[in-house]
């Protein structure tokens, strides 16, 4: 796991203000890799990494690295999970390696079989900076769900890119202007972090984009999207009995566990008391006998930690407490949003950025977690209501309707088919979200729904919908979240459940594998009850909670600070929005942490002085 950067020059030649540029954006991530780091460039590139060691420590295998002729080069963040498979069919057409690394692979294959062929068979997180210098063309590609991250900004002389956009913006020179487009977007609560930056000029490379850079610009293309290789006759045509999946399952499940647990260093895993995480700690225990998991123990309000023991005990792995109270709360609350480069929405970012910081004081470089289970397998209860939509069409509920009142009601549905899908009420309020919001999300949802078309009845339609959805949607910010908190630490998470082979298994489960008996995950809880206790497996999902105890009081910030300039605000409706961010604690989080995040950048304030606004303003409300 490793922090890239890089300059491309559209004509003139690279020059020293571009190479000094590299240097500042390098330590802008040094936390992505503090190990290692190296530069390279040529008249027209100049490239950047700082390296973590993961696979391979040896100096061999630095980055950037070049082939054996000096015509490939590659800067490379994260881990191709299914790289010796790779080198041993690229051996086998006469590529010679000097390194294991799995870096030495993904450059091998690059310049062997080219981008287009060779990045949909990686199996992995990753994003890459590419160059082929037999046709000049430069590549930046991010895996096919956007686990690793990829900023961009196509400037008039030159096209800087790099793992964050905090290392565009120390270049020389680059201006640090805030999108409010962007910030309105996120506070309307639109899923945004992932693909979208909160800086003007800067963008960020989409879920598998594979983009190609010449002199003739920029070739923007992605290599997968999941309405690309939907096959419905799977779904309608499944015919595998509940064993058989459950067996398919659960032997994809320990083949993607074995493959994350590769490494030249310490593993451990993020144990919660639910069922995804759980899982991914029994299967990781025979790979690695000695690992030890970690849970997130919050001192105000309910803790998961006794119930998260319960599985370690179970399944043999010791489990180690991460506490948070008030003070280490408003101490990484800032940091988190400095790091997440936006407003840190939700109080479990705090925990997340805890618990990577204890990995990282233990010398533990790699975390397992149990992310994107719920997406693909119908763990989210939202998911479930969406079949509510759809009653109608239920038998014998449909006998109720005439067949014109349902085709009308069917025709308006589906622009708006899932629990929460916007402006569902009315065409013109779809269209006024359409117009306003984000027309790339919310168009989807439409297009994954059609696409659905042959699976019947349409309540089971909306649920696999809703789930596919999530994929772009809510997923987006987890995994947002989790790359920039864990690589604050300098810890990689890595995560089993989103590996190629589960993703498409997953995806073509009818929806009674999914939700049967008013549970969710049905076929997941299934296999985990093999592994994990029974009680932990029937447990209501609940999510990671933090008490809203742990930011009351601090939406007085939000009196004569940034965002009410920013968004243009009368100081009667700041007072309005302080008593709504005081009773509710999810618009206190959006509004608070957006307020921290203009003080960070456009205000120049450092996290410590806003840990100690914190402290004041919840002096001031006890």
């Amino acid at each position: 796991m490793c922090g890239i950067a890089g300059v491309w020059r559209k004509r003139n030649p690279i020059d020293a203000n571009d190479l000094s540029d590299v240097i500042r954006m390098m330590q802008a991530l040094v936390h992505r890799g503090p190990d290692d780091r190296d530069s390279w460039s040529n008249n027209r590139l100049a490239l950047g990494h700082r390296r973590l060691t993961i696979i391979d420590p040896s100096p061999a295998a630095r980055e950037p690295m070049l082939t054996a002729s000096g015509q490939g080069v590659l800067v490379y963040n994260g881990e191709v999970y299914n790289y010796r498979s790779l080198r041993e069919t690229l051996q086998a057409q006469g590529v010679v390696f000097r390194t294991v690394s799995d870096a030495e692979v993904v450059l091998e294959a690059l310049h062997h079989w080219g981008p287009e062929k060779a990045v949909p068979l990686f199996d992995g997180m990753f994003s890459f900076a590419y160059f082929d210098a037999r046709n000049n063309a430069l590549w930046l590609a991010r895996d096919r769900l956007g686990i690793k991250p990829m900023s961009v900004a196509d400037m008039p002389e030159r096209i800087l890119f790099a793992s964050e956009d905090k290392a565009i913006l120390a270049c020389n020179g680059f201006p640090r202007d805030i999108d409010s487009r962007e910030m309105t977007l996120r506070l309307a609560w639109q899923s945004r972090d992932s693909s979208y930056s909160l800086f003007d000029r800067i963008e960020r490379l989409p879920p598998a984009g594979l983009w190609k850079i010449t002199d003739g610009g920029i070739e923007k293309r992605r290599f997968w999207h999941v309405l690309d290789v939907l096959e419905t006759a799977r779904i309608t045509g499944d015919g595998s009995s509940d064993a058989e999946h459950m067996a398919t399952l659960e032997a994809l499940l320990k083949d993607s566990v074995g493959l994350h647990c590769i490494a030249d260093t310490n593993v451990a895993t993020a144990c919660s008391s639910g069922v995804d995480s759980g899982l991914i700690t029994a299967l990781a225990k025979p790979f690695r006998p000695e690992i030890h998991g970690y849970v997130v123990d919050p001192q105000l309000g309910r803790s998961e930690a006794e119930d998260a023991e319960r599985t370690g005990r179970h399944v043999g792995v010791p489990l180690r407490r991460v506490p948070v109270d008030r003070d280490r709360f408003f101490e990484l609350w800032p940091r988190v949003i400095w790091h997440l480069e936006s407003d840190g929405w939700h109080a479990s970012h705090v925990g997340l950025l805890a618990l990577a910081e204890q990995c990282r004081a233990d010398g533990v470089k790699v975390l397992l977690t149990g992310e994107g289970a719920d997406e693909l397998f119908g763990g989210y209860p939202l998911q479930a209501l969406s079949m509510k939509k759809w009653r109608s069409w239920s038998w014998p509920r449909r006998l109720l309707h005439s067949k014109r009142s349902l085709d009308r009601r069917f025709e308006q549905q589906r622009r708006a088919p899932y629990k929460l899908s916007v402006g569902g009420h009315s065409q013109m309020e779809r269209s006024m979200v359409l117009r306003a919001l984000s027309p790339e999300l919310n168009f989807l949802q439409t297009e994954i729904f059609d696409r659905l078309e042959p699976v019947t009845p349409p309540a089971d339609r909306a649920f696999l919908g809703s789930c596919l959805y999530d994929l772009y949607s809510h997923l987006q910010d987890i995994l947002h979240r989790h790359d920039r908190l864990s690589m604050a630490a300098s810890v990689e998470l890595r995560v089993p459940f989103l590996e190629n082979r589960l993703i498409d298994f997953a995806i073509h489960l009818p929806r009674w594998h999914k939700y049967r008996d008013k549970t969710g995950k049905w076929l997941l809880r299934k296999v985990a009850q093999k592994h994990i206790p029974r009680q932990n497996v029937q447990a209501r999902k609940i999510g990671f909670e933090m008490s809203s105890e742990f930011s009351a009081g601090t939406e007085t910030l939000l009196r004569g600070g940034f965002l009410r300039d920013a968004m243009k605000w009368p100081t009667a409706s700041v007072e309005d929005l302080i008593q709504l961010a005081r009773r509710e604690e999810p618009s206190r989080l959006r509004l608070v942490g957006m307020e921290l995040f203009l003080r960070l950048h456009a205000g120049g304030e450092t996290t410590g002085t806003l840990t100690e606004a914190l402290h004041a303003a919840a002096r001031d409300r006890s």
